[in-house]
């Protein structure tokens, strides 16, 4: 069975490497994406079992991203977990109408939680 591929949707290389390397490590696929528009291209060409997408990115926003991908027939139902430092998890259910168990904070996020988080997103 091939793994499973993860989109990962950030703006910081340091950070998007990071996560990169230890979803590597678990034996995942793992692709980045530095920016939104990256990010759409990626979606729709790749269909990844899981986008990591975070919601400020230099060029539009993670919802931008959301939004374009939720157009495709595939991203109706993709499968996202929105990692964000900035925005409140009520207001990001509100704009992106998502659960709010898929909504994750980084500096609360350790790496456990993030491979349990992700391993549970995987199986639903």
């Amino acid at each position: 069975m091939p793994p499973k591929t993860i989109l990962i949707v950030e703006d910081s290389q340091d950070l998007a490497d990071t996560v990169h390397d230890l979803l590597v490590m678990h034996h995942y696929r793992a692709l980045v994406a530095l920016t939104g528009k990256d990010a759409i291209a990626l979606a729709l060409s790749e269909h990844p079992d899981l986008i990591l997408l975070d919601i400020r990115l230099p060029d539009i926003s993670g919802y931008d991203v959301l939004q374009a991908v939720r157009k495709d027939a595939w991203g109706e139902t993709a499968n996202v977990l929105v990692l964000t430092a900035s925005e409140s998890r009520e207001n990001i259910a509100k704009n992106i109408a998502i659960s709010l168990d898929k909504i994750l904070f980084k500096p609360d996020l350790s790496i456990p939680d993030l491979i349990a988080k992700i391993e549970a997103s995987l199986t639903q």
